[in-house]
């Protein structure tokens, strides 16, 4: 990557990914009491904004034939398109397409490789199998725990691969930035709400 794109091509679509993970974080942190007494630990509302926010992504991914990269939205619509993305768990096979779009958006320059490892190792996790680049964890009793990799003696090597910092350097970050919120529990990955876990640099 060259350097950051400072101004969208589409700036309304911009406005409307990062709006859309700004309202669901704030709609996450006013959920919950409603998430202790969920089974799964997201809650009702939350449910619905996922839900809404992976229907809007599908309109604009289809509007643009393609992945919203930083040519269109800027880098901060590209990393909102991409926790929208991360955070459409009930739909696999959406975020399956989201991943051939987003490799498709990083050959082109749109985005960055540390975005598709985490869509990537997402998608995987979400099929059962172990990740590839340790990008995703998950939040239990208070700890971060990460999901099984496919090579763990060879994750920092894998990370690098793509632009991601050493696996110890990252779960410093990690512990500070999400143990510091009571009751949660559930998957971690870079998304500000519902997923947690590691930013990638734009």
């Amino acid at each position: 990557m060259t350097g950051k794109v400072r101004t969208p091509g589409r700036p309304e679509i911009a406005r409307d990914l990062i709006g859309r993970v700004e309202a669901a974080a704030a709609t996450w942190r006013a959920s919950a009491h409603e998430r202790e007494a969920d089974p799964e630990g997201i809650g009702q509302a939350p449910r619905h904004a996922i839900a809404a926010d992976a229907q809007a992504l599908r309109r604009i991914v289809a509007r643009l034939s393609g992945w919203p990269g930083r040519t269109l939205v800027g880098d901060d619509g590209c990393q909102a398109a991409l926790t929208i993305a991360l955070n459409s768990d009930h739909d696999l096979a959406f975020q399956l397409t989201l991943l051939h779009l987003l490799a498709e958006a990083v050959r082109r320059g749109d985005a960055t490789t540390a975005q598709w490892a985490h869509l990537h190792d997402r998608c995987l996790v979400r099929s059962g199998r172990p990740q590839r680049y340790g990008t995703q964890y998950w939040l239990r009793d208070g700890q971060l725990e990460m999901y099984p990799v496919s090579d763990l003696a060879g994750l920092d090597q894998q990370r690098a691969s793509v632009g991601l910092p050493p696996r110890h350097d990252q779960a410093v970050l990690l512990k500070q930035h999400h143990l510091t919120e009571p009751g949660r529990a559930g998957a971690a990955s870079d998304a500000p709400a519902p997923a947690l876990g590691e930013r990638t640099a734009a």
